[in-house]
């Protein structure tokens, strides 16, 4: 077990992630959001193959540990690969650690029962996504920022734990 799993995404009205493998808004703010949290608590990060090669464009995250979930053995320059979830949860007892996505990720973690924090921006709308983040019933809401806007989208950070 981690010290501490936090999860971070933007979500839209029904959790919406992605729509064809791309973030269906440009909202800067939240992009230094996403990198100045994912700088603390150790700047350890845990990413899909997929989310690594479409959204990050296969450039590891600067000043971060990068861990990419994988089921492919080919070296990724600047980020250690994890072909096991379970073993490397387990062999990281005491570790803060993110995890940025994808999808089916969040969804594995989210069944760990291990202490978590989600830190979601939610952005305000319906953005027809076909890739979401699995259901918050079982979080509480521990912190919320007041509305904000940027290029036209409305949203606010928030910040849920299952503790």
């Amino acid at each position: 077990m981690v010290n501490m799993i936090r999860l971070i995404a933007a979500v839209d009205n029904k959790l919406g992630i992605a729509k064809n493998g791309e973030m269906p808004w440009n909202i800067p703010e939240d992009e230094h959001y996403f990198t100045e949290q994912t700088k603390k608590f150790g700047a350890r990060v845990l990413t899909a193959g997929r989310t690594f090669r479409e959204a990050y464009k296969s450039k590891p995250l600067k000043d971060r540990t990068n861990y990419i979930y994988t089921r492919s053995s080919d070296p990724i320059e600047g980020a250690v690969l994890v072909n096991d979830l379970n073993k490397f949860l387990a062999e990281n007892t005491g570790q803060d650690l993110w995890v940025a996505g994808g999808g089916e990720l969040f969804e594995q973690v989210i069944q760990k029962d291990l202490p978590m924090e989600l830190y979601l921006t939610h952005i305000k709308g319906d953005f027809s996504c076909d890739t979401f983040f699995p259901s918050i019933d079982r979080f509480k809401l521990i912190q919320k920022s007041e509305d904000r806007q940027q290029n036209g989208f409305e949203f606010y950070y928030a910040i849920y734990s299952n503790q």
